[in-house]
């Protein structure tokens, strides 16, 4: 079991090029599928195209600013309640928590 504490990042460098823009919007979009291992130098350009042919386009506009919250799931939802933001979760539906890239193990949030 592990165990972390909640924190924030944030990601964007605000003096990024058009290139800074797609790695932005692809750590945004690796998050849902936590395939954020699988980033490297030229992985942005062909992750983008991949989320916009299945239709995942809400994570263009990650392109401005991220932030990477770490936090509860109740914590979360209280966040993405309101349309102030554009918001990527990490989806309990695509990742596959049994595979040994998480180590066999259960990461909880410390409250």
């Amino acid at each position: 079991m592990k165990l972390i504490k909640p924190s924030f990042t944030i990601l964007t460098d605000i003096n990024g090029n058009g290139n800074e823009m797609l790695k932005n919007i692809e750590r945004a979009g690796r998050t849902c599928y936590k395939s954020e291992d699988k980033i490297t130098e030229e992985s942005a350009v062909k992750f983008v195209e991949m989320l916009l042919s299945r239709g995942h386009e809400s994570v263009l506009e990650h392109e401005k600013l991220s932030v990477l919250f770490i936090c509860d799931r109740g914590v979360s939802h209280e966040l993405v309640r309101h349309r102030l933001a554009s918001f990527s979760q990490e989806s309990t539906r695509y990742c596959n928590y049994s595979k040994d890239k998480f180590d066999n193990q259960l990461t909880f949030i410390i409250p």
